[in-house]
């Protein structure tokens, strides 16, 4: 999985449904920094929400 950060969030790449955030040339990783907050659209399950 990647992620990339943007304005002191992080989310995954691509966004999840219902993130706003979009991404435009920002760094890819693959690691989580401690730093940073959790986008809860990208990076939280919802119930029911999960695509298979």
């Amino acid at each position: 999985m990647l992620y990339f950060i943007k304005q002191n969030t992080i989310h995954t790449y691509p966004v999840a449904k219902g993130c706003t955030a979009s991404y435009q040339q920002e760094q890819l990783r693959d690691t989580v920094p401690y730093e940073v907050q959790e986008c809860p659209f990208c990076m939280k399950v919802w119930p029911g929400k999960k695509d298979d």
